[in-house]
């Protein structure tokens, strides 16, 4: 069979994650422009009553299926995993139709708001496309492959770049070309080009998750052609040696709880989304009318429209860039469940323990630099990507700098889940969520309205700080690390220190220079950058060579 280790999986995956998310910025920062704030909004709340459904149908399949092909593969019960692959199939294409009934009921019934119904119907079959797909990727990494799920990702971020700006762009043509025709706007009468534009925004938003949807239907299909022509690896004479296979019904029971339990806890996670998207902008328009000479340089936009648009800078700006880094740190832990999960099967504590402190340190060198980082140059991140909204930027800049210190925290507790997972204890994810989604809500209520977009980052970092330390706790617990998985954060803290401060004085010290701009900026990056790899060089060599060569093996 095709597999990579740990260290090659997560170089994969992590390779993945960086090509994705940069096509994604090439997808997101034209659409936010496109968009504006008001449309940003309506997209942001057509997702936060997607998301919920769709994690709930598809999240916790590719987890569920690698820890149980790894389980299987491990124990060399290869026509039991098998069989367990064509169960799967069935039950999560079930599920993903259900979630698609789902979703087109609540568009139906007028769920979130009503600008935010097409963009709801559109998305609807990516539900059924992503189970199937999260099926054979699942399958393949519980198999040790990553290429199948890096390659069906990068294929279908890019088809959503073409696709969905495309189709958005078009849906923003249609609008102004009955507008200068002197027709509706998509069955709206228009006076001025302002209103004309206002009223092909949730079309044009609707466009773009259509492209979205699009482009999961083709990657779906092109990942089951090209997997069923290169097999997986398992052989007939691999077949032929274990032919005893477990029940359908068995096998029914172990996919549908386990990837069930994971699955809640992420909805408790997409419900948060919802919770800000309920709890948000209300809260902006009493904070507006508590202290309006805050909210003086936003004069040009309506009152009426002002917490949306505020709400769609917050959600498409900056909760936009504080979402990358985990990413590429819940990557690390995909990567580490398949050789997890055999350890655990072969009952190898000590290459579980390995794999769970390499797992940490790494995380925490990914996630606290790079935090840092967006915390120090908040303001020249957002002028960067987004320097024609300016409005956008100024009401993100602050929150994005609060934001910056929670991707640390968040960034660190992804990885833990999966461990967590993978030693059997997916409900205890699931109560950290909902006891932060729950400080969440409570503190936007109490911040939101006299604080603003602050307060809601505060809320977000707060609760992330929480299941930060709940996460490390639970795994140092379960793999009876006695406290040592907290010693890995002490050299990426001060690594990661040196890396901001070096980049917020590069920064300023160009901008006296006259260097600013997307130049200043992408220099004092660099420059950052180059004081953290450094900075981490100096620290290793400050060990004894044994150690440090105990420490790379394990």
């Amino acid at each position: 069979m095709k597999k990579q280790g740990f260290v090659k999986g997560s170089a994969i995956l992590v390779g993945m994650v960086v090509v994705t998310k940069a096509l994604g910025l090439l997808y997101k920062v034209p659409l936010a422009n496109i968009l504006g704030g008001t449309g940003m909004g309506y997209f942001s709340a057509a997702f936060s009553v997607f998301t919920p459904i769709f994690a709930l149908a598809a999240a916790g399949i590719p987890s569920a299926m690698a820890r149980l092909a790894a389980e299987n593969a491990a124990l060399g019960r290869y026509a039991n995993l098998r069989r367990q692959k064509r169960v799967a199939m069935v039950i999560y294409t079930a599920a993903g139709l259900a979630g698609c009934g789902g979703i087109v009921l609540l568009a139906q019934l007028g769920a979130g708001q009503p600008e935010v119904k097409w963009a709801l119907m559109c998305l609807a079959p990516s539900v059924v496309f992503c189970c199937v797909m999260n099926t054979e990727r699942g399958y393949h990494e519980g198999l040790g492959n990553m290429l199948p799920t890096a390659f069906s990702e990068i294929g279908e971020t890019l088809l959503r770049l073409v696709l969905g700006l495309g189709l958005a762009l078009y849906a923003k043509g249609l609008g102004e070309e009955s507008f200068r025709a002197g027709k509706a706007v998509f069955g709206k009468i228009c006076e001025t080009q302002a209103e004309a534009e206002q009223a092909a925004l949730p079309f044009v938003a609707a466009g773009a998750v259509l492209g979205s949807a699009a482009a999961s239907g083709i990657a779906c299909g092109v990942l089951l052609i090209v997997m069923k022509i290169r097999g997986d690896g398992i052989s007939a004479k691999m077949l032929a040696e274990d032919p005893v296979t477990d029940s359908r019904r068995r096998h029914a029971r172990a996919l549908a709880g386990l990837s069930l339990s994971i699955a809640l806890a992420a909805v408790v996670t997409t419900l948060t989304g919802m919770t800000d998207m309920l709890t948000i902008a209300p809260c902006l328009g009493r904070a507006i009318e508590r202290y309006p000479q805050m909210y003086e340089r936003y004069a040009n936009i309506g009152k009426a429209e002002l917490p949306n648009f505020l709400y769609g800078s917050y959600e498409g700006l900056a909760v936009m860039l504080y979402g990358l880094v985990p990413t590429v740190t819940a990557m690390l832990g995909k990567s580490a469940l398949p050789p997890l999960t055999e350890s655990i099967a072969r009952g190898d504590e000590c290459g579980a323990a390995r794999g769970l402190r390499r797992l940490i340190k790494l995380s925490a060198m990914a996630a606290i630099p790079c935090g840092l980082g967006i915390a120090a140059l908040s303001g020249e991140l957002l002028r960067l990507l987004f320097a024609g909204r300016q409005a956008e930027c100024m009401a993100a800049e602050r929150p994005l700098a609060i934001l910056g210190i929670s991707v640390i925290f968040f960034g660190t507790a992804l990885p833990c889940f999966t461990v967590v997972q993978a030693l059997g204890k997916a409900g205890r994810v699931t109560l950290m969520l909902l006891t932060s989604g729950v400080i969440k809500l409570g503190l936007n209520l109490c911040l939101v309205p006299f604080m603003g977009l602050e307060g809601a980052a505060l809320a977000e970092l707060v609760s992330c700080i929480y299941v930060c330390i709940a996460a490390l706790r639970e795994a140092d617990r379960l793999s009876g690390q006695g406290g040592g998985l907290w010693r890995a954060f002490v050299k990426p803290v001060y690594a990661g220190a040196m890396c901001a401060a070096a980049a917020r004085l590069g920064c300023d010290f160009l901008l006296r220079l006259g260097v600013g701009g997307r130049a200043g900026t992408l220099l004092a990056v660099a420059f950052g950058g180059i004081v953290y790899g450094i900075s981490v060089m100096l620290l290793e060599e400050g060990r004894p060579s044994a150690l440090r060569r105990l420490d790379i093996s394990g």
